[in-house]
């Protein structure tokens, strides 16, 4: 009984909840409110007149014809009163006393002052059997000084709003600062502090190893990072400091000693190997002053002269498969090496590549995601930096659908180097890296950070101003000339992570070269394939194929030739780990900046 009666009153309760409750009208007037009319008592929904709502427990809402703005979102915008026009900075330079070359952008919209310490060497700074030393180095640098702690460092540092941050990658180590105009002295104090007088105490030291190590196991469960490491092996070799897995291994991070550390830290954080980029509201003066002021200590010396090995030839296509069990997507990567960033092709390159992969409507993209639906996207990238550039076309694919989708990336490769682009698409690739120059140079981090990527690689100051002009006199003929000499997926390998253990047959029979499968660590199983498609084969490449041709990269040496004093290195803007950098996300495309 007792159960039947609660069962009853339970049913009431929700039976009174269905009724429609009483809404209040908009109060007009006083009088309105207090003598309501008979449209409002016998009807609980509201009259189109009066639209408010009400919460169970608040007033009533506005609606939108009584917000506070609703006079200025109901008026037309004016038109603008002219075209506008987009004016890329184009620093001053100077050089401070201890030789450090100095880069300012006076750029005076908002009290805000970034600085971004551009230094020449990175990865490719790294001993043998040191792998990961440039990144440890980078967050060491962070982690106190010698009259300060890191909890004391951190605390000034929050105290002011100061960020500082440091990184490295495979030409380059950075450090950078923003702060507000008014701590600008106080942040050049800590900078100055960071770059001469860095502690590296060990239990500092031993608290970064950890993490370091953690990164490293974590990464295992991250096919896009075993495809990056795979594909900087095939791309530089095993011998190459950038050939090695990014961050190091687990080995390489335990043998590496505070000495260590310091060593690395006073061969190649040199004023005579340092570009300093300033962006913000200060004057050339008055940044040369503060910094010659607080960096008075911090003294040249002679660069040791790296010997890198060669990079490996690329001269034929193979497949290069890592078993994966149980993921539900396959890193599927087609990696090349181009041109150096001074190179003529450069503008041309980058044009083209927004066509094959670098926009939401490119080739590879509206293929294997919009047509077929194997991945949320696939798109490809142009990293030209100052010794070497290298090509990545890149996307997570639908594990079913792994084959497949390396049959229509060969297919959308090939055709696009015999064919290159069309007219429509051409425009619509200009049109997109021309507009989106405001937007990669929007903030003073930005602005300092690319005009030091740009100086460093041995492009003008000016680069910024002009290259919207360059990039809109490119020709259809220009981007197919380059497409036809520099994309060679007949000389590319094919990279895979994923449950790809069962598809060795598969991907055998799709006549792309020799497949090489990691079914664990250290187990290859290795199987011969055609050089070519079979005459008469349905393939993707059939007809299409061109003969292979002889490699037209760089040379082959990663050596990166010392830099006089006046003349210092750099990377790119955001700096890579060593090898192409995994795509974080394939729901949209990389930016692309020219």
């Amino acid at each position: 009984m007792t159960t039947t009666r609660t069962a009853a009153l339970l049913l009431a309760a929700l039976a009174a909840c269905t009724h429609d409750q009483p809404r209040p009208a908009p109060a007009s007037t006083p009088a309105a409110s207090s003598a309501p009319t008979a449209a409002t008592t016998s009807s609980p929904l509201p009259t189109t007149a009066s639209k408010s709502t009400t919460t169970q427990s608040g007033p009533p809402l506005y609606t939108a014809q009584e917000t506070p703005d609703a006079p200025f979102r109901a008026e037309k915008p004016r038109p603008l009163p002219g075209q506008l026009h987009f004016e890329a900075p184009v620093p001053v330079e100077r050089k401070l006393r201890n030789g450090a070359r100095v880069l300012v952008s006076e750029l005076h919209s908002v009290p805000i002052v970034s600085i971004d310490v551009l230094f020449a060497t990175g990865v490719n700074g790294e001993p043998p059997g040191k792998a990961g030393l440039a990144g440890f180095v980078a967050s060491m640098i962070t982690e106190g000084t010698k009259t300060r702690t890191t909890t004391q460092l951190a605390a000034e540092l929050d105290e002011q709003a100061i960020e500082l941050a440091a990184a490295a990658g495979n030409e380059t180590s950075r450090v950078r600062v923003n702060t507000l105009k008014e701590s600008l002295p106080k942040s050049i104090e800590l900078l100055g502090e960071v770059l001469q007088n860095p502690a590296f105490r060990p239990g500092d030291v031993d608290r970064i190893r950890k993490l370091k190590l953690a990164g490293l196991a974590q990464k295992q469960g991250s096919p896009g990072a075993l495809a990056a490491d795979e594909a900087a092996k095939l791309l530089y070799g095993e011998k190459h400091p950038w050939g090695q897995p990014a961050g190091g291994t687990p080995e390489t991070v335990e043998s590496i000693t505070v000495d260590d550390l310091r060593r690395f830290r006073e061969s190649w954080y040199r004023p005579n190997n340092a570009i300093i980029s300033v962006a913000g509201d200060v004057t050339a003066d008055e940044i040369v002053r503060l910094l010659d002021q607080r960096l008075g200590g911090w003294k040249q010396a002679r660069l040791p002269k790296l010997a890198l090995p060669p990079f490996p030839p690329l001269d034929h296509r193979f497949i290069d498969a890592i078993d994966k069990p149980g993921t539900t997507q396959s890193q599927v990567w087609v990696v090349g090496r181009l041109f150096e960033a001074r190179h003529p092709d450069r503008l041309p390159m980058l044009v083209a590549n927004e066509v094959l992969g670098g926009l939401l409507t490119s080739r590879l993209n509206m293929n294997l995601r919009e047509q077929h639906g194997y991945s949320y996207g696939v798109f490809s990238n142009a990293q030209l930096s100052r010794s070497y550039g290298a090509f990545l076309a890149a996307g997570a694919i639908l594990a079913q659908h792994t084959v497949e989708a390396v049959r229509e990336y060969e297919k959308e490769l090939e055709l696009f180097a015999a064919e290159g682009p069309t007219d429509p698409e051409l425009a619509r690739a200009k049109e997109t890296l021309v507009r989106g120059l405001p937007a990669a140079l929007e903030t003073n981090d930005a602005v300092a950070s690319a005009l030091a990527t740009t100086v460093f690689n041995g492009l003008p100051r000016d680069y910024y101003r002009t290259v919207a002009r360059r990039i809109e006199k490119i020709t259809r003929g220009d981007a197919t000339r380059v497409a036809r000499k520099w994309i060679r997926p007949r000389q590319w390998p094919v990279v895979m992570v994923g449950p790809v253990g069962g598809a060795a047959d598969a991907l055998q029979a799709l006549a792309l070269g020799e497949v090489r499968l990691h079914t664990a660590p250290g187990v290859l199983e290795v199987r011969a394939g055609p050089a070519q498609s079979p005459a008469g084969a349905k393939g993707p490449t059939s007809g299409t194929v061109r003969a292979p041709a002889a490699p037209t990269g760089p040379p082959a040496s990663g050596t990166e030739p010392q830099q006089p004093p006046s003349a210092s290195p750099g990377s790119p803007a955001a700096p890579p780990a060593a090898g192409p950098p995994p795509p974080a996300a394939q729901q949209s495309p990389p930016p692309s900046h020219p």
